[in-house]
């Protein structure tokens, strides 16, 4: 079973203060002694070397405040001559004075030393570090004695290894109390959460979880738990109506079945026709009229068929489209001459209204299909002499395209299922209804818009890609 996190986070705390108020006092009983006596040692040494700078045969005012600040850090001087006359001693009175020279100088004179190294003494009880040193000045030798007491600071070191003893123990206790408390703040939301994805998991999207916490992670955490709960609904539900969006496509793919099986056998039944005829008749015919008209029918089969196939590979290869920065005024451009002839033909009164520079980020190959698409729609539904318009501009950040034709409007009843792939209009004939929803395709996957608008005099067919 693994372990919970609040007993995890209380854990982790109160190893984190035995390791950290546990382990300074360890350190602090173990090396503090040590390392006062090798500081203080410095200050001793250093002590003794002005000393030796100064002329104790006429100690001056200055010398005077010298040993004052070093009695101030609790270390006694003791200075006498040759002839153990007292030069200078920690004490004012003349009778300690003698009595400090002899306890100091007197007793120890065989272990004073021209080169002296601080030394720690330890004689009944009591613990000192102090140094022996003597030095010659105008031929007058002089015996110096610089020691600390430091029974009194070890005493109070070991008072203060007891009350960090203590410090250590109420830092445990004080640590598991926090701990514990800021631990149910952080376990509880977490907690909270995990409630709400069993919830979830059992299908009961009702609950959510709370989402205004202290702290700005569980917050985060939660919020976006949510979003992923809404989204897990909203799939789900989707799920649950695409029972009738796929009963919708089984009648529009029949519907599709039916139309391109009429579609193609139209064209065949032509074809046999006129080819028993060529052959009944032979040369009391025009051969040459029969062979274009088969040629057509074939044309349109093809057509057709090609049409079936662009979409299955259009739908495929859109998957990983490629966008560059494309200039949709270019585009347009060039392909409004491409189809000057073709306008011609038909005695169209083409318009075109396109601002320049109008930059997109798309795939040229697919845009121009789109584009394509819209005007041969437009194409096909006017007649002779009659006017077609293609605009471009710029608008909030979007590139606007349209192709406006002053054909017949779209019927309420169409309005709907104009996009889809199955679906042709009641006037269209000669082809599979292929074109719009291929527009669909392209500017969906190129995070677009579409759509059209039925005017006075005519319809307008529009799509949108954001400004690159």
């Amino acid at each position: 079973m693994k372990p919970k996190l609040k007993v995890t986070m209380i854990l982790m705390e109160v190893l984190f203060l035995v390791i950290v108020v546990g382990g300074s006092a360890f350190f602090y009983s173990v090396f503090a002694p040590g390392y006062y006596r090798k500081q203080k040692s410095k200050v001793i040494e250093k002590a003794y070397s002005e000393i030796r700078m100064m002329d104790l045969a006429n100690l001056r005012e200055e010398d005077l405040e010298i040993f004052t600040s070093y009695e101030s850090e609790n270390l006694t001087f003791t200075i006498a001559d040759e002839l153990m006359n007292p030069i200078y001693t920690s004490s004012k009175s003349t009778e300690l004075q003698t009595q400090q020279v002899h306890r100091n100088i007197v007793v120890n004179k065989g272990l004073f030393s021209k080169n002296p190294k601080v030394l720690y003494w330890t004689a009944r009880g009591n613990e000192s570090l102090r140094i022996l040193g003597k030095f010659s000045q105008d031929k007058v030798k002089y015996f110096v004695c610089i020691k600390e007491n430091v029974g009194k600071v070890y005493s109070a070191l070991f008072y203060t290894e007891k009350f960090l003893i203590f410090v250590v123990v109420m830092s445990l206790v004080a640590g598991c109390i926090v701990m514990y408390w800021q631990s149910r703040r952080i376990a509880k939301p977490i907690e909270d959460i995990a409630r709400v994805s069993q919830k979830i998991a059992e299908r009961d999207f009702s609950v959510r979880a709370t989402d205004y916490h202290t702290y700005q992670e569980i917050n985060n955490l939660a919020h976006n738990f949510n979003t992923m709960a809404d989204q897990l609904q909203y799939y789900i539900q989707k799920l649950e109506e695409s029972k009738d969006s796929l009963e919708e496509f089984n009648r529009m793919r029949n519907d599709f079945t039916a139309n391109v099986s009429h579609e193609l056998k139209t064209p065949l039944a032509v074809i046999s026709s006129q080819v028993e005829l060529l052959q009944t008749m032979g040369d009391k015919i025009d051969r040459d009229y029969y062979f274009q008209s088969i040629r057509e029918e074939v044309q349109k089969m093809s057509d057709m068929v090609g049409d079936l196939l662009n979409i299955a590979s259009l739908e495929h290869k859109l998957e990983a489209v490629e966008k560059g920065r494309l200039n949709l005024s270019e585009v347009i451009e060039y392909m409004t001459l491409k189809y000057d002839a073709l306008f011609r033909q038909k005695k169209l009164k083409v318009q075109t209204d396109m601002e320049k520079d109008c930059f997109v980020m798309a795939d040229r190959e697919y845009i121009e299909q789109a584009v394509n698409n819209y005007i041969m729609n437009a194409f096909s539904h006017i007649g002779t002499g009659r006017c077609l318009e293609i605009t471009l501009k710029k608008e909030k950040g979007m590139i606007v395209f349209g192709v406006y034709n002053d054909g017949d409007r779209i019927a309420e009843e169409e309005q709907k299922r104009i996009w889809d792939s199955y679906y042709q209009g009641e006037e269209i004939r000669n082809h599979a209804g292929l074109g719009l929803y291929m527009v669909r395709t392209i500017i969906s996957r190129h995070g677009g818009e579409y759509g059209f608008t039925n005017c006075e005099n005519g319809v307008l067919f529009w799509f949108l890609l954001p400004e690159a």
